[in-house]
């Protein structure tokens, strides 16, 4: 069995029967995931801001922003066999974890990025199945490539089963 941690900003993807995806730690960060149900191929990105269109220079890592981490995870599950009809999307994270002062929603850079992340699934033609996001609290969200069962574990609260075979609505 191998992991594969998703760090900030990255992406990962997989076809081997026996692996995981793991991104540990999503704040106000969206962990992004497409899996192919029919071919047991999926992916993860970690996104940590909304839009790269502010960034006057190129983008090196699609994985970071909102906006290029749903294609280009898509480009790459396609690239390695994956079929977008047969694709399952869920994403978890998009908390506020931080305030300036009560109830401000200033900085709340986890509800811009899962808006940020639902306008990209929108446009790449792609239906999210379901999502675990707000909150205050970090999570840990993984992929089990052999079943494509998906879970989020919430701080302070179980594991849980978020999207896989089980939930499947097809």
């Amino acid at each position: 069995m191998t992991t594969f941690n998703v760090g900030m900003g990255e992406t990962k993807i997989s076809k081997e029967s026996g692996s995981i995806i793991v991104a540990p730690g999503l704040g106000s960060c969206i962990g992004f995931i497409l899996y192919d149900v029919k071919n047991k191929i999926g992916g993860m990105s970690h996104i940590v801001l909304p839009d790269s269109t502010s960034i006057s220079k190129e983008v090196t890592m699609p994985g970071k922003y909102a906006n290029t981490a749903v294609p280009d995870l898509l480009e790459k599950l396609i690239a390695a066999g994956a079929n977008k009809a047969n694709l399952r999307v869920v994403m978890a994270g998009g908390a506020q974890m931080f305030t300036i002062d009560k109830g401000s929603n200033v900085l709340n850079i986890g509800m811009r990025n899962t808006i940020a992340a639902k306008n990209a699934i929108a446009k790449a033609n792609l239906t999210l199945e379901t999502s675990d996001t707000g909150g205050n609290k970090g999570r840990t969200l993984r992929l089990e490539i052999s079943t494509g069962n998906i879970y989020v574990r919430n701080v302070g609260q179980p594991e849980i089963l978020l999207g896989g075979n089980k939930c499947q609505k097809y």
